[in-house]
């Protein structure tokens, strides 16, 4: 087990971020963090807890400012970026370049000048199919703008460390959780299925995991990880229709919405329209929309052992935490 004092996680504010330092604390490790906002109050943490919040913007600091920041920490956890969600300006390889990949190699950089000595990245599970799903790869999925600088990120991170920091990452699937003063993702999917008669819904699934079990991961990744190793992590896996099952149970339209489980091959067209119409927008998915309805298609899982064996998570009622999610979300 790696000697671990005192961690900086980037981003205490954050769902991922909040959720890893609890679980730094009920190890008995100090933590310094910084987020550009504060805690609700009833979720700030005791004294006794010794974590360390300061409410400014990182980024906005010199190289030199960050480096007196990490210099009292022995371990670096990232847990900023953002994800496929958002749709950029063209083009979209630029803004998931400069939103992830460039932060990751400066803080690595800054981290590793401070003497940091561990450092976990999250990141996508898009890697992980991109590497390892034949069938995606055929149409180029790991060319994806999206893909492409998420694998960048890792690439950049460990070679940053390279020789004097230990280096591992998180690839993280869809995360189940919620925290106060946080709008869950689940959400939209709420509000896109709100009084609706009919949706349609792919034939793939997702794999799965809670944001607990994400803080449980990182933690361990920092105390036992290999150094330059991914980690496909998730602890479960559900299907499109059974997810969208549950929100329309949690919205009593049981009797009111017909979900209809459709193939690639009924999609396509509607989804290639999209994608014109959104070029003529001078917009752009990280994931061009044709290749993202393949991948919802698939059956994406992952292997829970990683999450069990190596990363030492503790089960959780999956389906529970799914429930209590959709629901934070409805209200």
């Amino acid at each position: 087990m790696e000697k671990i004092n005192k961690i900086f996680i980037l981003g205490g504010a954050s769902f991922l971020g909040y959720h890893t330092i609890k679980e730094a604390v009920n190890r008995g490790y100090q933590v310094k963090t910084v987020d550009i906002v504060d805690l609700p109050e009833n979720l700030k943490f005791k004294a006794e807890d010794k974590v360390e919040f300061i409410i400014n913007n990182i980024f906005s600091k010199s190289d030199q400012e960050i480096i007196d920041i990490l210099k009292d920490c022995d371990s670096f956890i990232y847990a900023g970026g953002v994800d496929e969600r958002v749709v950029p300006q063209k083009p979209a390889g630029k803004f998931f370049y400069e939103k992830n990949v460039l932060p990751t190699q400066k803080f690595a950089r800054l981290a590793k000048l401070a003497g940091v000595k561990n450092f976990v990245l999250f990141g996508s599970y898009t890697s992980e199919f991109a590497e390892n799903d034949f069938e995606l790869r055929k149409y180029n999925y790991h060319k994806e703008a999206y893909v492409q600088t998420r694998l960048m990120q890792e690439e950049i991170a460990i070679y940053e460390g390279d020789g004097s920091m230990k280096v591992s990452i998180l690839r993280l699937p869809y995360i189940f959780g919620y925290m106060e003063g946080k709008t869950p993702v689940c959400k939209m999917y709420v509000e896109m299925i709100k009084d609706m008669e009919f949706m349609p819904v792919t034939n793939g699934g997702m794999s799965i995991v809670t944001a607990n079990q994400v803080g449980q991961a990182a933690i361990s990744a920092l105390e036992n990880g290999e150094d330059k190793k991914a980690y496909p992590l998730a602890t479960g896996y559900i299907s499109h229709k059974d997810f969208y099952q549950k929100i329309i149970e949690e919205l009593g339209q049981e009797d009111i919405t017909k979900l209809q489980v459709m193939s690639f091959d009924d999609l396509e067209e509607a989804y290639r329209e999209d994608e014109k119409l959104t070029d003529s927008e001078g917009v752009e998915h990280g994931i061009r929309q044709i290749n993202m309805l393949r991948a919802n298609c698939r059956e994406l899982k992952i292997d829970s052992q990683t999450a069990y064996k190596d990363l030492r998570v503790k089960e959780e009622d999956l389906d529970q935490v799914i429930k209590e999610t959709i629901h934070f979300a409805n209200n």
